[in-house]
């Protein structure tokens, strides 16, 4: 299922457009600030973005900027006034998919949706991410180590830093590889249906339980159970999960049949739990039974040693999905990766990697392929006209780029005369030569 993520401070726009696209079969998650968005962006990666370029708490400029690490190659589309297209055309120079002018056609946004729209890759369990500098390489010998035992870890570090990838380590490295590895973000489960997610139903247990339903617990079996962002787990669910920890057992909603749970749970998060301990908001008696062995994960900005490692295998894998070979990353980009101070951590560089690979044109990365965000830092036009330039400069060099550089090519590509390109391009300050 395609899963759509709206940022719409409109209620009544978001409400009608949640719902058209909802009765099209999508899942459409609705936000209505920026704030939000990247709540939700953390939580899950989209497979398209629909965002107004005006929000409450920030312009489209601003969410563009804090959304692209999470992004990867989801297209982000803006809805935007006619008011606010120069914004707009500077949003789609640096990256952005398109924009769409208020008010805009239903049938055309589901049409494009579909088109454009791809799955959100699963993290690659077969990933090397430890090992590369000293940190982690006596982090993976730790994870081997574990690996051979049954005693439950709580893994600490900051988002993307690669704790689900720690645990697929683990899982894969002990003698329940044969099993299956459930990973549940307990961030993004609604309270109401937490219980039922984890342990899960009987058909009629509840208003809407129309089949049995098999929970976490369940599905894990005899493999591993993987619950990232422990410290948001509703404080009812973490009396039971103590007590599944303690002795095991554990009942679907509406049965009276005690079930057994034979597997392994491996624990994360990126809050500090003794200050959520210290407010009452995460049991003491949990943690001590999460945390028999606590490991932390250091951030890539701790990393740099493997940074480009992580990047050359980020760009095999592209390579791999599109059947195509291996971009290389120039000497300016290399750099500014290293430099780049990496707040999403691996889970970026990933993203970064998965989006220019995605939109490159040549048979190298550079600085504003990686971070095309960059490109907002040129001034803002100032009039409708100027905005206009600019998007028509940015689809010469573009049809010019595609062209190797040579002028009658590109002309032909754009439906121009070559003189008129030429016109154009010298009118813009850049002359160029076939």
């Amino acid at each position: 299922m395609i899963d759509v993520l709206l940022i719409e401070d409109d209620r009544v726009l978001g409400g009608a457009v949640a719902q058209r696209l909802r009765l099209e079969g999508l899942r459409v998650r609705w936000v209505e600030t920026c704030a939000q968005a990247m709540v939700a962006l953390r939580q899950r990666r989209p497979a398209f973005v629909l965002a107004d370029i005006r929000l409450p708490d920030g312009s489209g400029e601003e969410l563009y900027r804090r959304a692209l690490q999470y992004l990867g190659d989801t297209p982000i589309v803006f809805a935007t006034a006619f008011a606010d297209i120069a914004q707009a055309v500077r949003l789609v120079r640096a990256g952005a998919e398109d924009y769409l002018t208020k008010p805009y056609d239903m049938d055309e946004l589901v049409a494009r949706i579909r088109a454009l729209a791809r799955p959100p890759e699963e993290e690659a369990a077969a990933a090397k991410p430890f090992g590369l500098s000293p940190d982690t390489a006596a982090l993976a010998r730790d994870l081997q180590r574990l690996a051979a035992s049954d005693l439950p870890v709580l893994l600490r570090g900051e988002t993307g830093v690669g704790k689900e990838v720690a645990a697929r380590f683990m899982h894969a490295h002990s003698a329940r590889a044969g099993a299956p590895f459930v990973a549940v973000n307990c961030g993004a489960i609604a309270h109401e249906l937490m219980e039922s997610q984890f342990f899960g139903h009987e058909r009629g247990a509840f208003t809407g339980a129309v089949a049995v339903h098999a929970g976490y617990f369940e599905e894990a079996g005899e493999g591993t159970l993987f619950l990232d962002e422990i410290g948001e787990l509703d404080t009812r669910l973490q009396i039971a999960l103590l007590r599944v920890l303690q002795d095991g057992g554990y009942r679907r909603l509406g049965s009276q049949r005690e079930q057994r749970f034979g597997g392994r749970i491996i624990a994360a998060t990126n809050a500090d739990l003794a200050v959520r301990m210290a407010q009452r908001a995460f049991r003491d008696d949990l943690y001590y039974r999460l945390a028999v062995v606590e490991l932390e994960l250091p951030p890539l900005r701790r990393r740099l040693a493997e940074i480009m490692p992580l990047a050359a295998h980020f760009l095999h894998e592209a390579a791999a999905r599109h059947h195509s070979p291996a971009l290389q990353i120039d000497a300016a980009a290399e750099a500014v990766l290293l430099a780049h101070d990496w707040p999403g951590n691996v889970r970026e560089l990933r993203n970064r990697i998965e989006r220019a690979t995605a939109l490159a044109d040549g048979d190298s990365l550079a600085v504003g392929d990686l971070f095309p965000e960059r490109r907002l830092d040129t001034p803002e036009p100032s009039t409708l006209a100027d905005a206009r330039e600019q998007a028509e400069l940015a689809q010469i060099e573009r049809a010019l780029a595609l062209s190797g550089g040579r002028v009658s090519e590109a002309a032909q590509r754009l439906g121009i005369s070559r003189t008129t390109l030429w016109k154009r391009r010298r009118q813009a300050g850049s002359a160029g030569g076939d």
